[in-house]
């Protein structure tokens, strides 16, 4: 007689195999908590960084080389002033092997016109002042783009002043959130409201909503107003709230403190000129006087 556990033990394994196999040949189901992740529109991952157009220029392959070879980090690539300015890296680090280069060839330039003349200096000078001339020329380039950006920067935020007032007008004539965002970027023809506008096609064609677009572009340029009508708007589409006078508040107040930035500037370079006009008031007096006094000691 045939014992019957051993046979049941069989049939149970024919029977799960069966059903392993059937369940690996049908379509399997996706992880609702992976497709609520990828559906998840508020999340700023999904908007890839602008990539930089490839090297075109001499120095701008020249600084490729070097930043491939070094990277940012040790290079210290000020990458936010570069992004609101839109230049790449690579020309940046191009630009700066090219002043201290020419620092570097200075003094030797000097030598030579010293040699020319009958001067001979030691050797050891023009090397010296070559080392020193090219660690400080190295800098020019990281002074020049931070001032570049930094008006920049005071530029984009008197533009956003008037998007703030925009968008607001949009809102009041009854446009949705994303669509009152995009007529106000439409209206512009400025390169600030070409980045707005940049930013939210690229936001569409992530998939992520168009107010995180501004919110990434403000952080990627280091204009954290712009965030302002980022914040605002989501509110208006998330929560459906009216925020014209919200945004005109906020217009207002971006508007006073620029005007009081431009203050601040414009009495910093009036004391910038007190000691000039007082240099240039006494030598003219010097100039006037001594002659006079000069005729009448002499008489």
């Amino acid at each position: 007689m045939i014992s019957t556990a051993p046979v049941l033990l069989a049939g149970a394994a024919v029977g799960v195999g069966v059903v392993m196999a059937v369940a690996g040949a049908l379509p399997s189901r996706a992880d609702v908590g992976d497709v609520l992740a990828r559906m998840d529109a508020s999340r700023l991952d999904a908007l890839a960084p602008r990539t930089p157009p490839p090297a075109a220029g001499t120095l701008e392959r020249w600084g490729g080389a070097v930043l491939r070879l070094l990277g940012e980090q040790v290079l210290r690539v000020p990458t936010r002033e570069l992004g609101i300015l839109r230049e790449s890296p690579a020309l940046f680090v191009g630009r700066k092997l090219a002043t201290a280069l020419y620092g570097l060839a200075l003094p030797t330039v000097a030598t030579v016109a010293f040699e020319a003349v009958g001067v001979h200096p030691p050797l050891a000078i023009p090397a010296l002042a070559g080392l020193i001339a090219a660690a400080v020329f190295w800098f020019i380039p990281d002074i020049s783009i931070r001032g570049r950006a930094a008006e920049a920067r005071t530029e984009f935020r008197a533009a956003i002043a008037s998007y703030l007032e925009l968008v607001g007008l949009e809102r009041a004539a009854d446009a949705g959130p994303t669509e009152a965002l995009r007529r106000a970027a439409a209206v512009g023809d400025g390169w600030v409201y070409e980045r707005i506008r940049d930013a939210l096609v690229r936001a569409e064609l992530a998939g992520i909503a168009p107010w995180d677009g501004l919110r990434q572009l403000a952080i990627e340029i280091d204009v954290p107003e712009l965030g302002a009508p980022a914040d605002i708007i989501a509110v208006a589409g998330e929560e459906g709230a009216a925020v014209y006078s919200t945004l005109k508040a906020q217009a207002a107040s971006l508007r006073g403190v620029l005007l009081t930035d431009q203050q601040a500037q414009a009495n910093e370079a009036s004391e910038k000129m007190i000691m000039p006009v007082a240099g240039l008031v006494i030598l003219m007096t010097v100039y006037i006087a001594v002659p006079a006094m000069l005729n009448i000691i002499a008489s």
